[in-house]
């Protein structure tokens, strides 16, 4: 079974990729929703994330405060460093279980949908990066609209990440999302056929 790595930037359009690879048929695996889930309600993962920052930053109920998470790891880089190892080695655990329950289930190639595939280093685990990929001006101009996001917001939203540039140097496939909806579904069609030599249409 191929393993294709999706990842892309802030309003990049990753989503909607995603979305067309689970409607050819391809299992996805969500590692957003995956890291929502590993520190949900009475979970081991809040409890560890709790351990690390303190109880004041749990909501009053129970759940964790994610605005006032975002806020203090923002500014305080080992708090960061310490919270993305007990959420990641977590979602790792979950991406292989999906992993191998794909494989058993015959699928030719499975996706894991990892916004931060390239510096948690998992892109060395999958057979193929994909990169979603559109302008800086793009991406500024999406998420604003998307969000409601000022543009120094969204600006510095980006700068926080690893730049699109950057992430192509890792990507064995960049889709070019600056274009209409239709020919960026058609290239991960093209690219799919590709990878595994013919899509079947349903």
């Amino acid at each position: 079974m191929i393993t294709i790595g999706l990842t892309g930037g802030i309003a990049s359009g990753k989503s909607t990729v995603s979305a067309e690879l689970r409607s050819l048929g391809l299992p996805v695996f969500d590692a957003d929703a995956e890291a929502r889930l590993a520190v949900a309600v009475g979970s081991e993962g809040l409890a560890q994330v709790i351990a690390v920052l303190g109880k004041e930053y749990l909501s009053e109920e129970g759940t964790l405060d994610r605005a006032k998470v975002a806020e203090r790891i923002f500014h305080d880089k080992e708090a960061l460093k310490a919270v993305e190892a007990i959420i990641h080695k977590i979602v790792w655990q979950q991406a292989e279980s999906f992993l191998a329950a794909s494989s058993k289930q015959g699928y030719k190639a499975a996706v894991l949908d990892v916004p931060l595939l390239i510096e948690c280093g998992w892109h060395k685990n999958v057979d193929s990066v994909w990169l979603v990929s559109v302008s800086r001006q793009q991406q500024v101009e999406r998420a604003m609209l998307r969000s409601g996001m000022t543009a120094d917001e969204v600006n510095a939203r980006i700068e926080a990440q690893m730049s699109l540039a950057e992430k192509r140097k890792y990507a064995d496939v960049v889709l070019d999302n600056s274009g209409s909806q239709a020919e960026t579904m058609q290239a991960v069609r093209s690219q799919l056929e590709l990878l595994l030599g013919g899509v079947s249409e349903e």
